[in-house]
């Protein structure tokens, strides 16, 4: 099993804790501090079940963010499994205080709040905001239905419509929360910018591992040439093969992908590809 080198505390924890501690709530803080943990365990326990390798976790008041190198590059239902298992673990929490409440364990307050704090984390982190684990579904949806490189765009641009929600809404109702949506309005904007790294890491990691998992064959007719409208073109969720065509639409061969990535990698370049064709 994979070990967990690091888990560390995003600066807004800290600026919650501060707000617990001032306003004379820092039972509640460490109980959010537990209810995160255990949510942040969920992904970990899915993850590791899937050999995923996990560098470090870091703690957001609202959920964490897990580094790893597996995200975009393994199975989507894996990322889908990975994502959910966090708010899933929520709902057996939410159980068990009822049961705590039921055998008289626990004050009908205290089961009140325990049960608003964990639909909080779980409703929360189902918003399709990069990273939450809305958005990584959102993302490992998408693959199944359009090209990577389009998936990547739509959902950095998804996040930063619902971040600027937001940030709008914590404006009027919580400073914590308009701080934690600004930070993801600024890391996904980061991200948008540099989408291309994230979609070259995902072409490279098929160039040296190709693809493990059964996909289904996706076809793609290709006339005009350019490396771009090769690469763009590229779905997570299949295996390629390109069609080359003339301008009549007559066949002139395929090309299967390991040859274009073969290709790319070592030129550079697509444009001059016609000696792939078999």
């Amino acid at each position: 099993m994979a070990q967990l080198q690091k888990i560390r505390l995003h600066p807004t924890f800290w600026l919650l804790v501060v707000i617990s501690v001032w306003t004379g709530h820092f039972l509640e803080i460490i109980t959010l501090c537990i209810l995160v943990l255990i949510h942040e365990l969920g992904h970990i326990v899915a993850a590791w079940s899937y050999g995923w390798r996990i560098q470090s976790i870091e703690l957001l008041p609202i959920g964490g963010v897990a580094k790893t190198d597996e995200w975009g590059t393994v199975p989507a239902k894996e990322e889908i499994v990975v994502a959910l298992a966090g708010p899933f673990h929520h709902v057996w929490m939410v159980l068990f205080s009822l049961l705590a409440f039921r055998l008289g364990w626990w004050s009908e307050e205290w089961t009140t709040y325990f049960i608003q704090g964990n639909l909080f984390l779980a409703l929360f982190n189902l918003v399709p905001i990069y990273p939450l684990d809305g958005g990584r579904v959102l993302q490992a949806a998408l693959s199944y239905v359009v090209p990577y490189h389009l998936c990547i765009r739509l959902t950095y641009w998804t996040s930063i419509l619902f971040s600027i929600g937001l940030i709008g809404w914590g404006f009027f109702t919580s400073f914590p929360l308009f701080t934690i949506a600004l930070f993801l309005l600024m890391t996904n904007i980061k991200h948008l910018r540099a989408h291309h790294l994230q979609y070259l890491r995902f072409l490279l990691h098929r160039h040296h591992h190709g693809i493990s998992h059964d996909v289904p064959i996706h076809r793609v007719q290709i006339q005009q040439v350019t490396t771009t409208s090769i690469l763009h073109s590229w779905y997570k969720e299949c295996y390629h093969v390109f069609e080359l065509t003339d301008r009549k639409g007559n066949s002139l061969g395929f090309i299967p992908e390991e040859r274009l990535l073969k290709r790319y990698f070592e030129d550079g370049d697509l444009s001059k590809i016609q000696d792939l064709v078999s």
